[in-house]
């Protein structure tokens, strides 16, 4: 005989909460773009490959903490990520400013 855990579903303040990974890098994102659209590329897009950086580190939390940041299995998602967010840091510092 089996015995399962009958747990109470979570409330939908409870699955929206669970979903703060995902919540804080758009949220990164959106103020990266808020500040590349006041002019300020290089900011902004630091701000953006930071944020994406911190989605990489986040996901290398355990799978049920990190909700619909999850895509692939850890290690791809987190090289990506990491990949991609210090990608786009390196080529906004990298470029020359305008004169």
């Amino acid at each position: 005989m089996t015995v399962q855990n009958h747990r109470p579903p979570k409330t939908v303040v409870q699955q929206v909460l669970g979903q703060w990974p995902l919540a804080s890098v758009l949220t990164g994102v959106a103020v990266g773009l808020a500040i590349v659209l006041l002019g300020h590329w290089r900011s902004g897009s630091t701000m953006i490959g930071a944020a994406i950086t911190l989605g990489g580190l986040l996901r290398l939390l355990p799978q049920q903490r990190v909700g619909l940041l999850a895509v692939r299995n850890r290690a791809l998602d987190s090289i990506v990520l990491l990949g991609v967010g210090i990608g786009i840091i390196v080529l906004a510092w990298w470029i020359p400013p305008s004169r």
